[in-house]
């Protein structure tokens, strides 16, 4: 769920498994590269009663919508 962005032709792809768990790779536009699809892993109230999640890649999102449960997929904006 990486995107790979390839400067000198100008082309973005996105790295996904398909259903054997093997690579594929998708072309995406450039606007589309932004956003990159986060497995949510864990749910948590922090200190003082914070709310947070963590993602697949080790992210910490805090303050999210409390709809989001684990092993949701979110789209974040970079």
């Amino acid at each position: 769920m990486d995107v790979i962005s390839v400067e000198k032709t100008g082309e973005n792809f996105r790295l996904v498994y398909d259903v054997k768990g093997r690579f594929a790779v998708h072309r995406i536009t450039d606007e589309e590269a932004k956003y990159k699809l986060c497995k949510v892993k864990k749910v948590m109230i922090g200190s003082k009663g914070v709310p947070y999640i963590t993602t697949h890649d080790g992210r910490t999102i805090r303050y999210p919508d409390p709809l989001i449960k684990t092993n949701d997929t979110i789209l974040r904006c970079w």
